[in-house]
């Protein structure tokens, strides 16, 4: 009997190499053996035959063309839906852009303040912070509060 305990690594690398070397042959046989499948014609593979003489090329166009409008047209139907709500949205961004565009800059001095006030910030906080006096403070915090910057408005 063989004594496996004296097979080394050169001679298990030799047994994969031969193992592998099978396994490619054999996938090589194989993969000849369907190409030569595939070259083989079927019995029942259709032969185009030409048009009956007495239809013209203008008349098999015409109907081609139809063929496809009536297959292309609730595709198109689709694609036009949904670019017309494409455009809706961006309309309604464009809106959107021009209200952010029109509203008043806040004044530097104030813009501080004004994100203080959008952390939710007491009034007397930002008026100690920011060196303004309470009413400033507190209408720093209703200007915050108008333009829908209070955390309350975010979530």
């Amino acid at each position: 009997m063989i004594d496996l305990s004296a097979i080394g690594w050169k001679e298990a690398a030799l047994l994969a190499l031969v193992i592998l070397a099978a396994y490619m042959g054999y996938a090589l046989l194989r993969l000849s053996m369907l190409n030569a499948r595939r070259e083989v014609p079927e019995p029942g593979t259709p032969v185009v035959q030409a048009p009956p003489p007495g239809v013209r090329p203008e008349d098999l166009e015409a109907e081609l063309d139809a063929l496809f409008d009536r297959r292309l047209a609730p595709l198109m139907q689709a694609l036009e839906t949904r670019l017309d709500l494409i455009e809706d949205r961006l309309d309604g961004v464009g809106r959107r852009i021009e209200t952010v565009n029109q509203l008043p800059p806040v004044a530097p001095q104030y813009s501080e303040a004004l994100s203080l006030a959008v952390r939710g910030l007491s009034a007397e906080d930002i008026a100690d912070q920011c060196d303004m006096s309470v009413g400033e403070a507190e209408l720093v915090r209703t200007l915050a509060n108008s333009r829908g910057m209070d955390e309350g408005d975010k979530a």
